[in-house]
């Protein structure tokens, strides 16, 4: 009897162990080769180098000789391998954005939609982005993005997110929130911690009183808050516990030089006559960014949401991707975008004029925060990846080495957000790779030379991504013509 029950047992062992490995079979670890390796935590690039994938990590990474084995193997002569690219300011779940009147009050929304996720998801990692900070947004929404792509329904980025972002009227439906007693700060944040949020998102038109709440209703839950503020400095900020602040918009009054202050009026050139006021070299400032470091807090400067006001007038030359939209971009969500277009260009020659001649003094603030040991994140302020090249630009023009910029946008951006597993190509990690036509060293605007991504192991094509997002845009289209 004995006997025969270890019979059974060792055959079922037997069957157990020959099934695992017919598994295992019918998935063969992938090995890329013949690639530039560009390694931005080591400031090196490898020659011919090749790596192994297995179970959607990276397994062993070399160069010369490729070992022996059963491998689906890529030939990836004349490429450059970098890791995935990291947008800290992705709002990957944003529709289009509505300015209504209703009732005669003004009230701005932001819509949801899984064609508008699933497109915005598609197009970051045609671009490279295989994880994002999602800095504000539909909690719903979020949740929903993250079970989508945990089962493999939908394809796109990791992502650690914010929920509704924090603020008054006329910000309103959604995407917003706006607590108005500790009771309802506090669960307003048990409500987005409980929906799997990471960071608690608090916005420009917050009384310091409100903040404060914020914050304390953050920590409460365990978020990280993070604010893009105006009136509210960035130095009583930190002194209120914000952890990251968004936006080279450091615009509060209170960080102008006291002779200087009474200049400044909040208006519609607000981003233009602060930067003429601001004096970098002054006590306030070069204090800032002493207390920016001691707090270990991180800033996200968001560039291009300067560079976007200052050249209005020039986007087909410095920004061709926003100037003229691709066929895969979605339809509402440019038509939406029109009006906020047309008010730029309509902007002032003379205010343009000014903001070109702050634009250098933004850079400088760039190169201040980086020289003075800011932690710094890189981020669009985007739906999520496309244009992430132009950003990575501004930060080498403000004078940070290309190499920093390279690891900022992986490894850097990766430690800060918390995403202990990807940001590098090496054992262990994920394989969440960019496979670029031009080295990205030599210039760093090649980031936008994207021919293949591998997000988590599985490789894709920029077409065969851009294409997801193509078919919902024709399906928009077709749509609305019906």
């Amino acid at each position: 009897m004995r006997s025969r029950l270890s019979a059974i047992v060792a055959a079922a062992l037997f069957a157990a162990f020959s099934t695992h490995a017919s598994a295992q079979e019918a998935a063969p670890a992938q090995l890329y080769s013949g690639f530039v390796l560009v390694d931005p935590e080591t400031a090196t690039r490898t020659a011919d180098a090749w790596l192994v994938v297995r179970d959607g990590r990276v397994e062993h990474v070399g160069n010369g000789a490729t070992p022996n084995g059963d491998f689906d193997r890529h030939d990836m002569r004349g490429l450059y391998a970098m890791p995935g690219l990291i947008d800290a300011h992705a709002h990957l779940m944003a529709g289009p954005q509505q300015v209504e009147v209703i009732d005669g009050e003004l009230q701005v929304g932001i819509t949801t939609g899984d064609e508008f996720t699933r497109s915005n998801a598609a197009i970051a990692l045609a671009f490279g982005v295989t994880s994002v900070r999602n800095p504000g947004g539909s909690a719903a929404a979020a949740a929903r993005y993250d079970a989508m792509i945990a089962n493999g329904e939908w394809v796109g980025p990791e992502a650690r997110h914010a929920g509704e972002i924090l603020q008054p009227p006329p910000f309103d439906g959604e995407s917003f929130a706006y607590p108005t007693s500790a009771t309802e700060w506090n669960a307003e944040a048990a409500r987005q911690a409980g929906a799997g949020m990471t960071y608690f998102k608090l916005y420009t038109d917050l009384t310091e009183e409100e903040l404060a709440l914020g914050v304390e209703a953050a920590r409460a839950h365990g978020l990280v808050p993070i604010a893009h503020l105006n009136s509210v400095s960035w130095k009583r900020g930190l002194e209120l516990g914000v952890e990251q602040f968004l936006h080279a918009l450091p615009t509060s009054p209170a960080l102008l030089e006291p002779e200087v202050r009474e200049a400044y009026t909040f208006g519609p050139d607000f981003m233009v006559r602060w930067w003429e006021l601001a004096d970098l070299d002054g006590p306030l400032l070069q204090d800032l960014a002493a207390s920016l470091v001691r707090a270990e807090a991180t800033v996200d400067l968001t560039l291009l949401a300067n560079q976007m006001v200052y050249f209005a007038d020039q986007w087909e030359t410095l920004l061709p991707l926003m100037a003229n939209p691709p066929d895969y971009f979605h339809p509402a969500q440019l038509e939406a975008l029109g009006p906020a277009y047309e008010a730029m260009r309509g902007v002032p020659a003379e205010q343009l004029a000014r903001g070109r001649a702050v634009w250098p003094k933004v850079l400088a603030f760039a190169r201040l925060l980086h020289g003075s040991g800011v932690r710094l994140m890189i981020g669009t302020d985007g739906r999520g990846g496309a244009g992430i090249h132009y950003e990575l630009e501004n930060h080498v023009q403000a004078g940070i080495p290309v190499w920093d910029v390279l690891r900022m946008a992986t490894s850097g951006n990766a430690d800060l957000i918390g995403l202990s597993g990807t940001g590098r190509i090496a054992p262990g990690f994920e394989a969440d790779i960019v496979f670029l036509g031009a080295d990205p060293a030599a210039d760093v605007g090649n980031v936008e030379q994207v021919a293949f991504v591998v997000n988590n192991g599985t490789l894709y094509d920029r077409e065969s991504l851009l294409g997801i997002a193509r078919e919902i845009a024709a399906t928009a289209r077709s749509r609305v013509a019906n």
